[in-house]
């Protein structure tokens, strides 16, 4: 039942949609849990080598491929990286909001979210060749009635929350395309030795382990009919031997002609358009019920 559902939900009769994103944030990330790293030049330059190297490659094997990628990217580095990111951004590639600096949008108030959520919006429409509509939550947890900030700020969909494997809407008609950590290159590549981080990681896997997941999701998701969404950063996979595993990826996903490879946009573009509301007991609707019950209890 699945299957066959998701099946009639793709454009032009194709049977699965997949995304091929790529994450840039030139260690925001890295600072952001781990302040002292700024001051060790050695230790960040394993964050600065996306931006070195990692950027060029992957726009190179994007371009092999011939497809459309989506970035997200906080509003801030296009004041240091302006020319890098020009070079990015094509009528091919759509680059899309990581929040301003990284920030904790669960840890600011509303207005100064907004604010926030519209500084990135403007500065990267400066640059950019597409309408700047998607957003992905840099760090912390989602606040409530989250959605109607990004709404308020300019916002239409969403790459941020896990809780399916094809776009929903919240309430709010903000459309949501779910990400998985499993489907990231983080979780695998990313190590420091000086000072340990993340803290407890000491070892990188297979490449050939990696690319074995990577392909064995695709391959799950196609048959159900679903929404594939890599998640790539130019510091892990931009690297002379990871950005085979990327190729390979691509490879593999270019040999079924039942696939509707699309950026981010067009996917919550698509989704959008069919109306279709999530049900009540969707997890994104669960958790808004849970939160209000929890807040009339409070009072």
């Amino acid at each position: 039942m699945i299957s066959t559902a998701a099946e009639s939900y793709w454009p032009q009769g194709k049977k699965c949609a997949a995304i091929v994103s790529v994450i840039f944030d030139d260690g925001l990330d890295a600072i952001a849990q781990a302040p002292d790293l700024k001051g060790r030049a050695k230790s960040f330059s394993v964050w600065q080598y996306g931006a070195a190297r990692g950027v060029e490659r992957l726009c190179d094997v994007f371009a092999n491929a011939d497809i459309s990628t989506s970035w997200f990217v906080p509003g801030i580095l296009v004041e240091k990286h302006e020319q890098l990111l020009r070079d990015v951004v094509s009528p091919r590639h759509e680059i899309e909001s990581h929040g301003w600096s990284f920030e904790r949008y669960d840890a600011i108030s509303a207005p100064e979210a907004v604010d926030l959520l519209k500084r990135s919006r403007e500065r990267l429409n400066a640059i950019a060749s597409n309408d700047v509509s998607g957003f992905r939550l840099p760090a912390g947890n989602w606040p409530r009635r989250f959605d109607r900030l990004l709404l308020q700020a300019g916002y239409s969909w969403s790459a941020s929350l896990n809780g399916d494997d094809t776009p929903y809407s919240h309430s709010s008609s903000l459309v949501e395309i779910p990400v998985h950590l499993e489907l990231e290159d983080r979780p695998y590549f990313q190590f420091n030795f000086t000072p340990a981080f993340p803290k407890g990681q000491g070892r990188l896997p297979s490449y050939e382990a990696v690319l074995g997941n990577w392909i064995a999701e695709f391959d799950a998701y196609r048959q159900y009919g679903l929404c594939y969404v890599i998640q790539l950063r130019p510091e892990w996979t931009g690297t002379p031997g990871r950005i085979a595993l990327v190729a390979a990826l691509l490879a593999h996903i270019a040999s079924f002609d039942d696939v509707w490879l699309a950026t981010a946009a067009e996917v919550a573009r698509w989704h959008a358009g069919k109306g279709i509301a999530a049900p009540g007991d969707h997890p994104v609707n669960v958790y808004e019920a849970y939160v209000d019950e929890e807040r009339a209890v409070e009072r």
